[in-house]
């Protein structure tokens, strides 16, 4: 039997489990150009349900970036 938990980057179209009212929400908001701030410990699931209503919003025809601050680094010069 393989192993149904994913380690690393979770694929768009992968199994994501109770969160149909925040994805709801998230679709909402952004549909409205809302901003939203979303707040949790790590590991929780923030950039998966951020990629999902990402990969969704594209089928729908709109133009939606990704971006990881922490992935940027700040030059004091």
């Amino acid at each position: 039997m393989n192993n149904p938990f994913v380690l690393g980057a979770i694929p768009p179209g992968a199994p994501f489990c109770n969160r149909s009212k925040e994805l709801k929400e998230l679709m909402s908001y952004s549909e409205s150009n809302a901003n939203v701030v979303l707040y949790s410990p790590r590991r929780y699931g923030k950039t998966s349900l951020t990629k999902r209503v990402q990969s969704i919003l594209v089928d729908k025809g709109f133009i939606a970036i990704y971006i990881d601050p922490q992935a940027c680094q700040a030059r004091l010069n």
